[in-house]
């Protein structure tokens, strides 16, 4: 199920915006998702596998966490928008080699990656933890 939604939303952002710079962003939701599930899983929290909604411009990655310590949270809310993160800069830096995309695009996917992960809804509990003591 995982594969197949991932699939899905990439094949329905590219119908409607016709541009491979899709793949990069659904990659990239993809890690994210499973930055969670991996860090929760290595907790011994009981994760289910991710599972994506495409609701075009706003796509949705679930990844649902039971049975997770309270003093793990910090670790797995942060290991998403950090798997991401990583990805997007190590493909900037390939792209920068051989110019697969334009920069501006990558660049923004980084950007809102972080933005809205760190200062958008969870950006409190970010900012909240001290993330070397987990």
């Amino acid at each position: 199920m995982t594969i197949g939604s991932a699939a899905g939303l990439a094949a329905i952002n590219y119908t409607i915006i016709h541009n491979p710079i899709v793949f990069v962003f659904v990659m990239s939701l993809f890690l994210h998702e499973f930055g969670h599930y991996f860090i929760a899983r290595k907790y011994g929290a009981n994760a289910d596998l991710p599972y994506f909604i495409p609701l075009f411009p706003l796509n949705i990655g679930i990844t649902r966490i039971r049975n997770l310590k309270p003093k793990h949270i910090p670790a797995v809310s942060i290991a998403g928008p950090m798997f991401a993160s990583m990805f997007l800069i190590f493909f900037i830096m390939f792209n920068s080699i051989y110019r697969l995309f334009a920069f501006m695009p990558l660049f923004l996917i980084l950007a809102f990656e972080i933005i809205l992960n760190y200062f958008g809804s969870d950006g409190k509990k970010y900012r909240k933890y001290n993330l070397q003591t987990v």
